[in-house]
């Protein structure tokens, strides 16, 4: 196996609004072989989408490095990284462009790439028909739930035929019915079109569906702001 994505001793640190330092993945090594469908678990705040930006080049590392096929991209921004590996991403909160249609908003995520008038067509009216969003492809997102809203963006993703697929809580804010459908159709992606996939869950028997898991460690609190001190107490 080839190795897609890795993070070298990555670690990333963060104020907080008491004035601490937190340092999320403290040295952080992590290998994503080319075809690899990889879970991210860990608990809420842990990193598990600080670790998603990182990768995407939305974040830059306090410490480490990203690499692409061996190649250093840690300075790299999203659209460099998607230059050298065709990628999507869904994430927690959703990207549809709001005053844009359902139609609209796919069409513009493929016109991107360059997919020529008739195969959009084609891959759009895929996605839309396994995602059940026919009813809705006129609507904009702004006028949409959010699970309706989440559903947009997995049928674009879908639709862009991605090498590289990352996924942030695929599942959350989606009907049980949508998200039953979600896992079959990634695993399907990864075993039949050799798509690598990371996605990060708090759901494991989600985790345990994937080929590799990652567990998360909480962050740690590296720095603490200086203590002040009452009016005659003693030090």
């Amino acid at each position: 196996m080839n190795p897609l994505i890795e993070c070298r001793s990555v670690a990333v640190e963060y104020p907080t609004m008491d004035g601490a330092l937190k340092l999320y993945g403290d040295g952080l090594s992590l290998i994503i072989d080319e075809g690899a469908f990889v879970s991210v678990v860990g608990g809420s705040g842990w990193g598990k989408s600080t670790l998603v930006n990182l990768i995407l080049g939305l974040e830059k590392p306090t410490r480490g490095s990203i690499h692409i096929r061996g190649e250093n991209v840690t300075g790299c921004s999203f659209v460099s990284r998607c230059s050298r590996i065709k990628t999507a991403a869904v994430f927690q909160r959703p990207t549809a462009v709001p005053h844009l249609t359902v139609l609209q908003n796919l069409h513009l995520a493929l016109s991107m790439i360059g997919i020529p008038r008739r195969e959009r067509d084609e891959r759009i009216r895929e996605s839309i028909g396994f995602f059940g969003l026919e009813n809705l492809s006129h609507s904009r997102p702004d006028s949409l739930s959010a699970g309706q809203r989440k559903r947009i963006d997995l049928a674009r993703a879908l639709a862009v035929r991605p090498e590289f697929l990352v996924l942030d809580e695929p599942t959350g804010d989606l009907d049980t019915s949508i998200a039953n459908l979600v896992m079959p159709l990634l695993r399907g992606l990864n075993r039949d079109h050799g798509i690598t996939i990371l996605m990060t869950t708090a759901i494991p028997r989600h985790a345990a569906s994937t080929k590799h898991q990652v567990h998360l460690r909480g962050p740690t609190i590296v720095a603490r702001p200086p203590r002040v001190l009452a009016r005659g107490e003693n030090v």
